[in-house]
């Protein structure tokens, strides 16, 4: 079952299965609604994978916190339903400082450079 996009404002679910963060919503307060938009993702059962384009978006510490503790608290069933996270970034210095994330929450992440890489990608690990 395809999520419906309005009821996302966090997240964009418009290209699901390929889920990504809406950068403007990233404001302090912010994780809440974004763990009630990944708690729904999860409650649907279907196959998704998260992507992060040129993540610039600053999260306070309590929003990074609070997100960290869900993934912590719900690890088993993200690494079953959510296939991996992709970041697409182009910037060598940031990619070093995702690489070292690449092991979180037991879910496979994958540093990639541009788009297309990323929905080449998407398809290997939802097939």
């Amino acid at each position: 079952m395809q999520p419906t996009s309005t009821a996302f404002t966090v997240l964009n679910v418009s290209r699901f299965p390929m889920v990504t963060l809406n950068q403007q919503a990233v404001s302090a307060g912010y994780a809440q609604q974004w763990i009630e938009e990944m708690t729904y993702l999860l409650e649907q059962g279907t196959p998704f994978v998260m992507v992060y384009d040129h993540m610039r978006a600053e999260e306070s510490n309590a929003d990074r916190e609070l997100r960290s503790r869900w993934l912590i608290e719900h690890r088993k069933t993200l690494s079953q339903i959510c296939r991996g996270m992709i970041s697409i970034e182009s910037d060598l210095q940031r990619c070093e400082q995702l690489a070292k994330m690449r092991k979180l929450f037991g879910i496979s992440h994958q540093l990639v450079s541009s788009e297309p890489y990323a929905m080449a990608l998407i398809e290997r690990w939802l097939a």
